[in-house]
């Protein structure tokens, strides 16, 4: 069966705020609040994510009443890594999963089990698990959508970051590029375009700052 293709699509709703994100600036992923879509632009920027499918699959269920209901989960997460399970994803605020989960259980407990049969793992995500400092940082990069970097300086950039021993501070990094090259360098915002295009891997645990560590470069299409 192919998991790849969503199994219904999302309409725009009053109860919550529903929209698309570009998905590596390629495919729009639909979601159905900011939570949502919170949790696909974590992906988005995870280089060890390869594709993301909104509501991958239907399941059924028995509630606490003895009545078969429907159930889609939210996302369906495959990685670079062949050997890595698929990840199959709720998301959920913390606040309904507390007060609902007398109910919400037994479409877990479908999914728990869906997953295992087809050799994924479940998981259930709440804000604790999307909005944190990597989030903001993302958030901030995203501010920079609009600068332009000179086509000759990202090659550059790629070039010389490919023959250095990383991680390397952005601070360093730029000091010893501008050194060489005068008023044709590089500035830190230009790293953060670089790195909102998946050019240049960040350490995003920390907020952005000079020090923040360049940890990759990324020299094909992501």
């Amino acid at each position: 069966m192919d998991f790849k293709t969503p199994v219904r699509k999302i309409k725009p709703t009053r109860r919550s705020v529903s929209g698309y994100f570009s998905f590596r600036g390629k495919e729009p992923i639909p979601y159905e609040s900011t939570l949502e879509r919170d949790f696909v632009m974590r992906m988005d920027y995870n280089r060890f994510v390869e594709h993301v499918v909104s509501q991958p699959t239907r399941l059924f269920y028995i509630d606490a009443n003895g009545i078969e209901r429907r159930y889609t989960p939210d996302y369906l997460v495959y990685f670079t890594n062949p050997m890595r399970k698929p990840l199959l994803v709720e998301v959920k605020e913390k606040q309904e999963l507390e007060s609902d989960f007398h109910k919400l259980r037994y479409k877990f407990s479908a999914a728990f089990a869906f997953a295992k049969q087809n050799g994924w793992t479940f998981k259930i995500y709440d804000e604790r698990r999307i909005r944190d400092s990597i989030l903001e940082n993302l958030q901030m990069l995203r501010s920079f959508a609009s600068r332009k970097v000179n086509a000759d300086i990202v090659d550059e950039v790629k070039t010389e970051l490919a023959s250095m021993h990383l991680p390397i501070s952005v601070q360093r990094f730029t000091q010893g590029f501008n050194s060489e090259r005068g008023a044709s360098g590089i500035r830190n915002n230009d790293i953060w375009r670089l790195a909102l295009d998946h050019i240049l891997e960040l350490k995003l645990s920390e907020p952005l700052s000079e020090e923040t560590e360049i940890v990759g470069v990324n020299h094909g299409s992501f």
